[in-house]
């Protein structure tokens, strides 16, 4: 099975938003480089934060590098494609980041292949929660899923990001 994962951040610096995105993106599978990136982020913490997240990955180049990063309105967008730890991976990936930055706002959004079923987490102050849904199996828990889950997860975001299959056109 595959998974694929929208990975939402941002951060209030623009430094650190360039920074973020380096992270994920100069790596390339050294675990060196990604720990340095860590580091950059969080002197105090970054290395052992990122030994941590390591230690919990299969493979540093596809576990911990989005196919592709886009920014919509400030947040960086991260779009990985896992195995069948992949939302397991997008949790420790969440974790991580809130851990090297307290003040980082970062969510995810993710969906298996084989049939409509979502995986969504979001903070709440420090804890992270984790909701899931499967849509199109009945309109009527289609609408409370949009009414709840959907509406949960997308406050505080811009408009422009619609995530969820009950979204798509």
């Amino acid at each position: 099975m595959e998974m694929h994962s929208n990975l939402y951040y941002k951060h209030p610096d623009s430094k650190v938003m360039a920074d973020l995105n380096r992270l994920f993106k100069q790596h390339q599978g050294d675990k060196d480089k990604f720990i340095a990136a860590a580091i950059t982020l969080n002197p105090e913490h970054g290395q052992e934060l990122a030994s941590d997240l390591l230690d919990s990955v299969d493979n540093v180049e596809f576990d911990l590098g989005p196919e592709t990063i886009q920014s919509i309105e400030g947040f960086s967008i991260a779009h990985f494609v896992h195995g069948s730890s992949g939302d397991e991976f997008i949790e420790a990936i969440l974790l991580f980041l809130k851990a090297l930055l307290a003040d980082i706002h970062t969510q995810a959004w993710g969906c298996g292949d084989d049939d409509p079923w979502e995986f969504w987490f979001k903070f709440e102050g420090d804890e992270l929660i984790r909701e899931d849904d499967e849509p199109f199996n009945d309109p009527e828990e289609d609408e409370e899923i949009k009414a709840s889950i959907y509406t949960w997860w997308h406050t505080g975001l811009p408009e422009k990001i619609k995530e969820g299959f009950l979204n798509e056109e």
